[in-house]
């Protein structure tokens, strides 16, 4: 019998990782599921990587937590999904090129149009199977969809492909459920108004259009399927339903490589935009911009030393950043230094970084690099992050 490899196993030979929970996945989808109900469905956005997770071990952790469905950007990210023999539903909600169509029809995964070429294109590239359609409707993103105006001619040319596809839902996307659920409100009133005549033609019809915010905060907007993506990772608005229970997944940990003390008047980093009005302990640490260490919070971000909040100082660069670890006694190389997650008692989440940075979690979560091992773990704590 085959010996279990350890979880953490190399930890020590990395000069950086992100420690993944799997169990904090499946905690949050069982938490989601909780919140909308038995009667409403739940697709686990895994694209981009699984939101910089990694895309496989996030969605079998959220189909164990009551997940039926999964959604994704392209044609790519489905297909990894099917040859590591995941078999639950996948959406694509992007756009896809013709000449991947056969491909995802024959995988059975179902496909986003918005225009009647792009069923037309489904239907040509249909073979035993039909093509599996998601109709989606610009209620008012502005992005992807057909705007309500132009919902009878997709309507028709599903009803002209005939066998050669099948209508499986309609959905949309809300702009600001975030921050402004007047406006999702009336966004999902369009959206209704709009899927009116195909409920009628095809009365099966699947219908879905809040994400984590709606799904969580915004009970109206859930229909027949919510699709979740920041919240299966731990974050989401404070305030809405379900908020408090929710485990960030992920932390990203570095080493500290070197500790020295600069005096007063010596720079940190590229620039000289760091110079030390004290003398002060400064510490490189092994993660950079090209490790996914937004270089806007050079002078403005903090990490986690010595379960303390330390001052990043100086210019992020490619490969490393320096903090001010005065306040930490006995910092050495080799210690561990925490970009986002958890550390002893101290928490630094996404959403913090992401604010010091100017943007917001699911950029910080979704921009790791590839170059960062994941390392699937066991929350070492046991409870959530903040």
């Amino acid at each position: 019998m085959q010996r279990e490899r350890p979880q953490l196993a190399g930890r020590d030979l990395l000069a950086k990782w992100a420690e993944v929970d799997g169990a904090a996945i499946r905690h949050n989808a069982e938490v989601i599921r909780r919140v909308v109900g038995d009667g409403v469905a739940l697709m686990a956005m895994v694209k981009a990587n699984g939101y910089g997770h990694g895309a496989v071990l996030a969605a079998t952790a959220a189909l164990q937590g009551g997940a039926t469905w999964l959604g994704v950007s392209s044609a790519e990210e489905a297909l990894q999904l099917r040859a590591e023999g995941l078999r639950a539903r996948v959406l694509v909600v992007g756009w896809t090129p013709p000449t991947q169509l056969p491909a995802l029809i024959a995988a059975g995964v179902d496909l986003t149009v918005w225009e009647p070429g792009q069923v037309e294109a489904a239907a040509t590239a249909a073979g035993t199977l039909p093509a599996r359609l998601h109709l989606k409707v610009d209620s008012g993103m502005g992005r992807l969809g057909a705007l309500p105006a132009a919902v009878p001619d997709l309507v028709e040319a599903v009803e002209r492909a005939g066998a050669r596809v099948e209508p499986v839902a309609a959905f949309t996307h809300f702009a600001d459920a975030e921050a402004d659920p007047e406006f999702t409100r009336s966004q999902d009133a369009v959206f209704l108004v709009a899927v009116g005549e195909m409920r009628r033609r095809w009365p099966g019809l699947l219908l879905h259009a809040a994400n984590s915010a709606a799904a969580l905060g915004i009970p109206e907007t859930r229909h027949d399927l919510v699709r979740c993506g920041i919240a299966l990772y731990g974050y989401v608005s404070a305030g809405v339903e379900g908020e408090a229970e929710l485990r960030p997944a992920m932390s990203l940990r570095a080493r500290v490589t070197q500790v020295k003390t600069l005096r007063r008047g010596r720079s940190a980093g590229y620039g000289r935009t760091w110079v030390a009005e004290r003398e002060t302990r400064v510490a490189a640490i092994a993660a950079g911009y090209a490790d996914g260490v937004h270089r806007a919070q050079s002078n403005r971000g903090s990490v986690l030393v010595g379960g303390r909040r330390c001052p990043i100082i100086g210019r992020v660069s490619m490969d490393q950043l320096t903090a001010d670890v005065s306040a930490v006694e006995g910092v050495r190389a080799g210690d561990e230094a925490v970009i986002f997650g958890r550390q002893g008692d101290a928490w630094l989440g996404a959403d913090e970084v992401g604010a010091a940075a100017g943007t917001i979690s699911y950029e910080v979560l979704a921009g790791l690099s590839g170059r960062v091992p994941r390392l699937a773990v066991t929350d070492r704590e046991g409870q959530p992050g903040p």
